[in-house]
């Protein structure tokens, strides 16, 4: 019994979940040949703050469901060795959190530091069943 409930509760989150890339250059390539915008996080070391706002985006079923159907995400590192659009290489607050369109232009204005979760979801600019 114990075993079943496990194994239910891990695919229910599994299928809220979405992939995590760890490299700009191949997550604006996967989100260009899948025609989805591109989501990016930037984070820096020894930030509970970073952590915190990952976690709400991680476990909100709302955003996982719009990242894993619409977008490709990827987790930027502060002076992680890999080019990226100039407006990230200045951001000096963190985290931050962009979506990007196939031409690498934002959505809609950055979120920075502490992320509105109402404001992340019409990022996602979509005719209204990607939550169902």
């Amino acid at each position: 019994m114990i075993k079943s409930i496990v194994i239910i509760t891990l695919l229910t989150f599994y299928a809220n979940a979405f992939m995590v890339e760890s490299s700009y250059e191949k997550a604006h390539a996967k989100a260009l040949k899948a025609g989805k915008s591109l989501v990016v996080f930037l984070t820096k070391k020894n930030c509970p703050q970073c952590n915190v706002e990952l976690a709400k985006i991680i476990h909100n079923k709302a955003i996982s469901l719009a990242i894993n159907k619409y977008a490709v995400f990827v987790i930027i590192k502060e002076g992680q060795k890999e080019s990226y659009p100039i407006e990230m290489l200045y951001t000096t607050q963190y985290p931050a959190l962009f979506i990007l369109d196939n031409n690498e232009l934002p959505q809609c204005s950055a979120s920075i530091a502490k992320f509105d979760i109402q404001h992340i979801i019409q990022c996602f600019s979509f005719n209204g069943d990607w939550y169902n």
